[in-house]
């Protein structure tokens, strides 16, 4: 390597001129001024290590012998001391020595640059001088070493000194195999070492070098190395790590002898261990040269808890036939497997696996993998496992429901809630028409109604299996840090369920043998969250479940496995604190797709003092036993049943009720399980899909005692209402929008809305009602209840699909009315029967959007108004209307008119009407 050119940096130096040549007129300075420019140039003196100096071919310098005592550092120089004779006349002169740092003044220095008169030099010899101008070594130059300045031109003249030969090495971390010998200094992670102390021992002196806080980047690579497990992966993952920068070294020959790693997290670093390194690799150290890569042999243990529990995840994956795993589902691409094709340290990087900041095993998720065969006694060693999915009722749905072992509690109630969000959750107010649903979502002072997105019964796909696993060992017992356990989608039956060892003669069960006599269910008090999603040949609930102490999340939907009866007793057991633990800790129960018929008793229902969500939709349920008004829920779905009563005191409610579901039952009465007068006000109750009204038009069973219904909607469609539900208002039920569409209503009397005492005075709290969905009813009017007078605060109303013969104007008058819907009006005989434009309809104050299509309007002779900006007209074959006045607001697209171009539509050309 050619020193001198790779000191390239420019130096910013002032010449020094003070020299006196005797041959030069005698001293007077008018005549040195007067002297020609070309009578002067430059020399420059670069100094080297003997040692390493190389000299360039193209400079006229020569390698000077040194004769001096040899530096330790060429950078303790900061001067040269120059003798040197010219025309036989002695001169000296003392210069600055510069370089970039003291690091790089060991590939050499230069001096200031010198101006000297043209001519031949030669010189005699040199110091070296130290920061307090001391002479740090003197060195004589030979007969011949001269130099020759040039006219205005600049001379380098290279000088060489002993100096203590020295050069750079960087450190390279590789993995020491994987020791069987145990040590506690050994369990920590191979990537998480960022700084490093490493001590160097030179082979032949014998003396110890340190080098500390030497800081470490962890990388990932990969070398080819053939997988055996899969024939079209031919490249190992390894882990490397390499300190960042090189430090300087005595020449010689070294060896690593030991070394301490520290983690760093923030400004806080920690040790991690130290060793002695016996018999470390040797590296060679050479004047200014860069050594690579010098070996430091991290020591890893076998016996290090995360290692085994890698081992544990291999055994795992192989009893599960883990060689023809596929994932499938959302998380991770399609047909991921797990991969083994790395180094040991890095096995527990896999697919589903979350790792603690030790390397330890935390969340397992093996759902959507399709795993076959008996989870194995290798599942005990994961003894830091928070999370273990086997299979659950997202994977073919939503994807992998756990992504984060380490989950804060709002992320937890999140993943609680995530079978109610996908199979139970609705908004009943989807049940209103398209011209109400368009009106609210309009409205931000109204909160906008959700598309139904559920999951239906047909997605399911109940007794349809995404995995294969048939046994699941009693190891899991020794897990109890484990907080949430979810079992999908499998051929489980009870009696296997952690019940025995898979294999007697594994290691592992030899190795926990001793300890198993002291395991115990009611040691895992960490547990909280348990599934038996679609395990259909469960013919029971399995024993361990009555003896987790601290079960609060309880799923068994889709287990149609177990008889109605026995669900039963399973469920009176569960809510029993003689038989059960967790009898008054359970929160959220899920019972969906099952079996159940009828209800526990109150004596065991009244024991579940914490239950806040019951899920029974889609059962066999008959027979309905209270709770009691002391238990409160904040979430009931009982949809889908063959309930005909709901008996008083059937539970309490909570403020934080958003929706209870008594759709498509058998219902003959509204419940009387709600207290109007509550000061909390519920989200909505659902009863759409019975029969209520069946019993001689009677809503309500004893009217007398009815207290009301604590809810904002309330939705009573698909009924056989024939009769106005005034039972609700008068109790002052505080409904801000009520669905009765598709029932029996021929007439709504008045007062129904407003007691006959006090000249109409409205019912408490009728005035709130805002919303009114009366289409496919039997209606020919309206009565003055639906006056502004008593709903001043009307917003939305739909009565489409009725026998309205003239316009119904009572609730025009409401100021705030902003959608009207009147579609398809039939008389008894199945003929159209409005034929009347309301006339005036346009003055309506906020009115934005009117339906009256699929009638028999004639003639309208209104002038059309832009505030009115949603129309239908459609399937009106006899109409006659001008759009003259609106046909501007239609071309620029701020005006919706539906129509049929055959209709006698005039004054907009832009509608193309055929004519």
């Amino acid at each position: 390597m050619n020193l001198k050119r790779t000191i390239t940096r420019k130096l910013f130096l002032v010449p020094l001129f003070t020299m006196l040549f005797s041959m030069v007129m005698s001293g007077c300075s008018d005549d040195k001024d007067g002297l020609q420019e070309s009578q002067y140039g430059y020399v420059q003196f670069k100094i080297y290590k003997s040692a390493s100096y190389v000299q360039e071919e193209a400079t006229q310098s020569s390698v000077i012998p040194t004769r001096a005592t040899a530096l330790d550092k060429l950078g303790e120089a900061q001067k040269v001391e120059i003798e040197m004779q010219y025309n036989g006349k002695s001169i000296t002169q003392t210069l600055v020595l510069n370089a970039y740092n003291e690091s790089n003044a060991e590939y050499g220095v230069r001096s200031d640059k010198l101006q000297l008169l043209v001519g031949d030099y030669k010189i005699v010899g040199y110091k070296l001088l130290g920061k307090l101008d001391n002479v740090v070594t003197g060195i004589s130059a030979d007969e011949n070493e001269t130099f020759t300045v040039v006219s205005q031109g600049l001379t380098v003249k290279d000088l060489t000194v002993d100096a203590q030969t020295r050069g750079t090495v960087t450190f390279k971390l590789t993995k020491d195999g994987l020791s069987t010998r145990a040590s506690d200094n050994s369990e920590y992670l191979f990537s998480d070492i960022k700084v490093i102390d490493v001590t160097v021992i030179n082979t032949f002196t014998q003396i110890r070098t340190t080098f500390e806080g030497l800081k470490v980047k962890y990388a990932e690579d990969s070398k080819e190395n053939q997988n055996p497990d899969n024939p079209d992966d031919k490249y190992m993952d390894i882990g490397t790590a390499k300190c960042d920068s090189a430090v300087w070294l005595t020449a010689g020959t070294y060896r690593v002898s030991s070394y301490t790693t520290y983690s760093k997290k923030g400004a806080i670093t920690k040790e991690l261990a130290t060793h002695t390194v016996q018999g470390g690799e040797e590296f060679t150290i050479t004047d200014n040269q860069l050594t690579e890569d010098a070996i430091v042999p991290i020591k890893l243990s076998e016996t290090a808890e995360y290692i085994k529990d890698y081992k544990a995840l291999k055994e795992i994956w192989e009893k599960l036939d883990g060689k023809n795993w596929g994932y499938h589902g959302i998380g991770s691409p399609e047909g991921t497997n797990w991969n083994f094709n790395k180094e040991l340290d890095m096995w527990g990087n896999q697919p589903g696996v979350s790792l603690n900041d030790e390397g330890r095993v935390t969340g397992l998720s093996i759902e959507g993998f399709g795993a076959k065969g008996k989870v194995p006694d290798a599942i005990g060693q994961l003894t830091e496992l928070r999370v273990l999915a086997l299979g659950s009722h997202s994977e073919t749905a939503g994807g992998r429901l756990f992504t984060n072992e380490n989950m804060q509690e709002s992320q937890k109630q999140k993943v609680r809630m995530n079978y109610k969000e996908m199979f139970l959750d609705y908004d009943p107010r989807i049940e209103m028409s398209e011209l109400l649903q368009n009106s609210v979502n309009r409205n931000p002072k109204m909160k906008a109604i959700k598309k139904d997105n559920r999951i239906h019964l047909k997605d399911t796909q109940i007794g349809n299996y995404t995995n294969q696993i048939t046994h699941v060992s009693k190891a899991v017992m020794r897990l109890t840090k484990l907080q949430q356990f979810y079992m999908g989608n499998s051929p489980l039956l009870a009696e296997n369920i952690c019940t025995d060892w898979i294999d007697e003669n594994s290691e592992y069960a030899k190795q926990y043998k001793d300890e198993a006599a002291n395991w115990s269910w009611k040691s895992m008090t960490e547990l909280t969250d348990i599934e038996l999603y679609n395990c259909s040949k469960l013919t029971t609930l399995p024993e361990f479940l009555y003896e987790i102490p601290e079960m609060q999340v309880l799923n068994i939907a889709c287990s149609r496995g177990i008889k109605g009866t026995k669900l039963t007793q399973d469920w009176e057991r569960l809510a029993d604190p003689d038989h059960s633990e967790s009898a008054k800790k359970i929160q959220i129960l899920y019972m969906s797709y099952n079996n159940l018929e009828v209800f526990p008793e109150n004596e065991y229902l009244k024991n579940m003092e914490k239950l806040g969500l019951l899920d029974c939709m889609s059962n066999k349920i008959t027979t309905l036993h209270p709770f009691g008004s002391d238990i409160k829920l904040t979430q009931l779905n009982l949809n889908y049943n063959k309930i005909k009563e709901i008996p008083e005191k059937f539970c309490g409610f909570t403020d934080q009720v958003e929706t209870l579901s008594f759709a498509h039952n058998e219902l003959e009465y509204i419940p009387n399980i709600f207290n109007a007068n509550s000061v909390y006000v519920m989200g909505s109750v659902d009863f759409s899909y019975n029969n209520i009204g069946i019993n001689n038009g009677e809503n309500i069973k004893d009217p007398g005692s009815y207290t009301g219904i604590n809810a904002s909607t309330v939705t009573l469609s698909f009924n056989k209402i024939s009769k106005f539900p005034t039972e609700l208002f008068k109790a002052n039920s505080p409904i801000t929008t009520i669905t009765l569409n598709n029932n029996l209503l021929e007439k709504i009397p008045q007062y129904s809305l407003s007691s006959k005492d006090g000249n109409g005075k409205e019912f408490k709290n009728t005035y709130l009602l805002g919303t009114i969905d009366l289409r496919f009813n039997k209606l020919t009017e309206l009565s003055d209840d639906f006056r502004a007078t008593t709903l001043p605060y009307l917003t939305n109303m739909d009565v489409s699909f009725n026998r309205f013969s003239e316009f119904p104007t009572q609730p025009l008058n409401s100021s705030v009315l902003q959608a009207f819907g009147i579609r398809h009006q039939r008389n008894a005989a199945g003929e159209r029967c409005l034929r009347d434009w309301p006339t005036g309809i346009t003055k309506c104050p906020s009115l934005l959007q009117l339906q009256i299509g699929s009638n028999d309007i004639r003639k309208v002779n209104e002038e059309m108004t832009p505030k009115l900006w949603i129309l239908d007209i459609k399937d009106n074959p006899n109409i006659s209307i001008d759009l003259t006045s609106i046909c501007p607001y239609i071309e620029a697209g701020m005006y919706m008119l539906i129509y049929d171009k055959t209709q006698d539509i005039r004054g907009c050309d832009a509608l193309d009407i055929k004519r």
